[in-house]
């Protein structure tokens, strides 16, 4: 079903990581060596964004995809995430167009705890894996599952979109029933507002489709944080001594 090939999307505030160009550099060339998935296509969509467009700017990916493209899947990576050159194939071979329509790889947050003292924050890294919850008022949303296997294909109820599959038939039956409205925030039912993937990871489930991810496709997410003593474990040995 479908040409097979993947369009690429990205949106970026005109800078990414060196982690993401390296990692989308040995991609490419992987890609150009081995089934060709992604230089098949007429190039990625590189979109202008700033933090304050997501949604608008996802939304213009899939609709450039749809018309202008007969792409069978479209991969959104973040530009300050890394990856391994065999992300894309191996997402492909995890994916099926009626199955596994979408599946995102293991990718993480980082959630500020606590202050630090110092003027900083303590953190925390928070895996995009989310299962359906329920609120002690009955209003439905999302969980954090902390607990996962390895190199396992998980069904969730969200994902984030920082290195998402996503094939060409759900993106038109969710055109149909919403308008190009993929990404739009929605609200859960307090009235709290739902990030915009996790609004289109809802907009999925509720269309009839699957969401999956993969724990054994990993990821990189590069972030600033606050390290003290309290992140420091001393070694026994001092490290290239000894």
């Amino acid at each position: 079903m479908g040409d097979g090939l993947v369009q690429v999307a990205y949106l970026h505030p005109h800078t990414v990581s060196h982690s993401w160009h390296e990692s989308m550099m040995r991609l490419v060339a992987h890609d150009a060596a081995s089934e060709g998935r992604i230089v098949g296509t007429g190039g990625p969509f590189m979109i202008r964004c700033d933090s304050g467009h997501l949604p608008e700017s996802r939304n213009l990916a899939v609709q450039r995809w749809l018309d202008e493209t007969e792409h069978e899947w479209l991969w959104f990576i973040d530009t300050d995430m890394g990856f391994l050159p065999d992300t894309v194939d191996r997402l492909v071979e995890a994916a099926d167009p009626v199955e596994r329509p979408v599946v995102g790889a293991l990718c993480f947050g980082l959630r500020e705890v606590a202050y630090d003292g110092f003027g900083g924050r303590r953190v925390t890294p928070v895996p995009t894996i989310l299962m359906p919850a329920v609120t002690p008022e009955g209003h439905h949303g999302f969980q954090v599952r902390w607990r996962f296997p390895e190199d396992a294909l998980l069904q969730v109820a969200g994902t984030g979109a920082a290195c998402i599959l996503i094939h060409r038939t759900v993106a038109e039956k969710l055109r149909a029933q919403h308008g190009d409205h993929w990404f739009d925030p929605s609200r859960y039912g307090n009235g709290e507002p739902v990030s915009e993937d996790l609004s289109f990871c809802a907009r999925v489930g509720a269309a009839g489709f699957p969401v999956f991810v993969h724990t054994g496709i990993k990821t990189t997410h590069h972030k600033q944080v606050w390290i003290s003593d309290l992140d420091y474990v001393q070694p026994d040995v001092e490290p290239g001594h000894g």
